[in-house]
């Protein structure tokens, strides 16, 4: 059996807030994370992860069984772990065909065999773009994500494929209940120990519905796919979701629309979360609105790590990192990217590039930090580890090596 090493990207800045704890295998736009996608596809026990140095105590933790940078011997397949799953047997295959060793999309490798031995180092990168490699030319290689707004656009496809694993994995109602209101009834999927009240439309005419674990729905809630609700999540009454994805143990209400929210997330209140992707631990207070679009429909700039990006989007609202917090009433413009352990609560709109450990226009104190990140946590039954712990003080201290080996 071949091993697989899903490898990080040199350089993650493109990837902004979300990728300075999690390594991009945890990025979550379907049912499952990238990681978790492949090993449905590839078998858990052929996985390896080769990430960043500063994530490698925290990854062995919450990975216990998975080899994190440990070298590859000369059958390894190199797979991109920023590139949707999907895509890998359509890039091994080509590799094959062409007797290349390694496949591009535009100049970044996405899949690589180099046949010989590599030690991990944080120069591992040179030895596979210095592989012959040809261009990925297939179809499916069109939507490869570049930037971490592209994964909002893989929202649709990622459930259209993560279903038949997750229909496979689970037990799910064979009949719906008959006072549920529903369009395209043969496109939605409920664990059958989902509790969902009266007065709930679901409508799949768009995309899959696919409800989780132990969910709960209260009444008078408006569901649009694609759409997925993680295990344990709970959607208060009047909340209307549509084309988004929500990770395990979120509260939510309002209006949201085109977003990612990872695990273990708040938006329990009324206001509008539209085209975002909201990280792990964070709490948006009652009223936070994010804006999706410019007044005169221009496409949306975002600045993150000093430098300013043109999105090529006219929809995008806010990135928020792992840990962040807003105020009441905290309104987010357009391409708003906020750094993990930020409080966000000024009067006014807040900068549109808020870094990490901001406490209003000031800085939040790392000790008090790590305090509330340790009592958000405690309300789960979960604990701050300690390398998590060495994480926040290293982040705070300088984040270059969480954007780049």
């Amino acid at each position: 059996m071949s091993t697989y090493i899903l490898f990080e990207p040199e350089n993650l800045s493109s990837f902004g807030p979300i990728t300075l704890l999690q390594s991009v295998g945890e990025f979550r736009y379907g049912v499952y994370s990238n990681l978790e996608r492949a090993q449905n596809i590839l078998s858990p026990d052929s996985i390896q992860l080769w990430v960043r140095p500063i994530l490698h105590a925290d990854h062995s933790e919450k990975y216990p069984t998975i080899p994190i940078n440990q070298n590859a011997d000369k059958d390894t397949i190199f797979l991109n772990a920023a590139t949707p799953a999907w895509m890998y047997s359509t890039a091994i295959a080509l590799m094959e065909e062409k007797g290349s060793q390694a496949v591009d999309i535009d100049g970044c490798i996405i899949a690589a065999k180099p046949g010989k031995a590599i030690q991990f180092n944080t120069n591992f990168h040179k030895n596979l773009e210095s592989l012959s490699s040809v261009p990925c030319d297939a179809e499916i290689c069109d939507s490869h994500p570049n930037w971490v707004w592209d994964y909002l656009d893989l929202i649709g496809p990622a459930l259209e494929y993560d279903a038949q694993f997750w229909k496979a994995q689970k037990s799910i109602l064979t009949k719906l209940p008959p006072d549920l209101s529903t369009l395209d009834e043969r496109n939605i999927f409920i664990h059958n120990t989902a509790e969902i009240s009266k007065f709930v439309h679901l409508d799949a005419s768009h995309g899959p519905i696919i409800i989780a674990e132990d969910v709960k729905i209260s009444p008078f809630c408006a569901l649009a796919g694609p759409l997925f609700i993680g295990k344990r999540s709970t959607l208060k009454p009047s909340t209307s979701i549509r084309h988004s994805i929500v990770g395990k143990v979120c509260n939510l209400g309002g209006e949201i629309k085109g977003s990612i929210i990872h695990p273990h997330s708040n938006k329990s209140h009324d206001g509008f979360l539209g085209d975002s992707i909201v990280g792990s631990w964070v709490n948006m207070g009652a009223g936070s609105t994010t804006s999706n679009m410019k007044n005169n429909y221009q496409n949306i700039r975002v600045s993150w790590d000093g430098n300013t990006y043109e999105t090529e989007r006219q929809f995008l609202g806010t990135i928020i990192g792992d840990h962040c917090k807003t105020a009441v009433g905290v309104r987010l413009n357009t391409g708003t990217m906020i750094g993990p352990f930020s409080n966000v609560f000024q009067a006014d709109f807040p900068p549109r590039a808020i870094p990490s450990f901001s406490w209003g226009n000031g800085t939040h104190v790392l000790e008090k930090a790590i305090s509330t990140a340790q009592l958000m946590m405690k309300r789960r039954s979960l604990e701050l580890s300690t390398a998590q712990q060495e994480l926040m003080r290293a982040l705070a201290e300088d984040n270059t090596p969480f954007i780049h080996f």
